[in-house]
């Protein structure tokens, strides 16, 4: 048995299996849900605001290193080709995940009280084809709800925030493409914006990185993507490969910085018909250590998933499509303790117009 301090050893709860850092806040929160009675029924700001500063706690280690946290989701159709010149593509969605187990490594790991993290996002985006060989990519998203659930004393509570994500632009350049086959090799770079809140707050008490709708960073990526499809066949593949990194975020009473971020990405493709396609894809994503002031390394940060992507479409007609999608992690490995993601399922409408 870990020696932790007295505290934890005092309380009794069912905390001898956490780290330390976790243990701490879980029986701190344990000590508080022993009075939960007397204060059930005001719900002041303090009590509010105690349970926030204590969860805090609870993912002080790993804040912006769960699998689901800080910063804007991957969004987008899926698509990462250039368009001809004067092609407009419109594209509006909702995304829905969910993270609910703790893993230590590639082991899963009980932690009591946080029952799940999940958040609802919305999404535009418009892409246009500027020059023959050049296109403009731009989204911006809302979350609509970013939550973390947290049972005490068998009582729930839950921490919630809202409000635009970070604005994304990138440049996409075709640096080849064919007819026969049919085939782009297009290379890419572009930033994102936190122009969405990162100081949102629950009675005056700021709620943590991980669920604030900004990333509070300016973020900036790199890209390749290449297809390839024959004329007279029904198949075809693709290949993408993407990495980010991340300014530092100083507001005086935070300085933080996110990990180095890669995703590769290895699909097929095949039309049914004209109308009606399907893709799989498997998806690989590297996210390094994030660090604080002083370049002290977050221990419980950075990780590495694999992640089944199946994707369907549907063509109303020539202009108008149907795409629904998910992300299914199938191999999970943290740094030290983090809350990781379970699934994620997104569903969109696209348009094509030539202007």
């Amino acid at each position: 048995m870990r020696n932790y301090p007295p505290i934890i050893m005092k309380c009794g709860l069912k905390s001898r299996n956490l780290p330390a850092p976790i243990a701490i806040g879980v029986n701190l929160l344990g000590l508080l849900s022993t009075g939960y009675g007397q204060f059930k029924q005001i719900k002041t700001p303090f009590y509010t605001g105690l349970i926030i500063v204590l969860f805090a706690m609870l993912s002080a280690q790993n804040a912006a290193g769960q699998c689901c946290s800080a910063g804007n989701p991957v969004g987008g159709d899926g698509s990462n080709d250039g368009l001809n010149e004067k092609a407009l593509r419109f594209y509006v969605s909702y995304k829905y995940s969910l993270s609910e187990d703790y893993y230590h490594y590639d082991a899963k790991y009980d932690v009591p009280y946080v029952q799940k993290s999940d958040f609802d996002y919305g999404s535009i985006s418009l892409t246009y084809g500027l020059l023959p060989r050049l296109t403009v990519h731009v989204e911006q998203g809302y979350f609509w709800s970013k939550a973390q659930e947290l049972t005490i004393n068998n009582q729930y509570e839950k921490i919630q925030s809202k409000g635009f994500g970070d604005l994304a632009l990138n440049l996409r350049y075709i640096a080849v493409k064919t007819v026969k086959p049919i085939s782009q090799l297009v290379f890419s770079a572009g930033f994102k914006a936190p122009v969405g809140a990162f100081n949102e707050e629950i009675d005056g008490v700021t709620v943590p990185i991980s669920l604030q709708p900004s990333s509070g960073a300016f973020k900036y990526n790199a890209s390749a993507f290449y297809f390839r499809k024959r004329s007279d066949r029904k198949s075809g593949w693709n290949t993408f490969a993407l990495f980010e990194l991340s300014q530092t975020i100083n507001k005086g009473y935070l300085v933080y910085r996110y990990g180095n971020y890669f995703q590769y990405a290895l699909a097929g493709t095949y039309a049914f018909n004209k109308k009606f396609s399907v893709i799989a894809s498997a998806k690989f994503e590297w996210r390094g250590k994030d660090e604080r002031e002083d370049e002290i390394v977050i221990e419980s940060s950075g990780s590495r998933v694999v992640y089944f992507n199946p994707q369907i479409m549907y063509s109303f007609s020539p202009k108008w499509s149907l795409i629904l999608m998910s992300d299914l992690p199938v191999y999970k490995y943290v740094n030290g303790f983090q809350l990781t993601n379970k699934f994620s399922v997104q569903v969109g409408i696209r348009k094509d117009v030539k202007l």
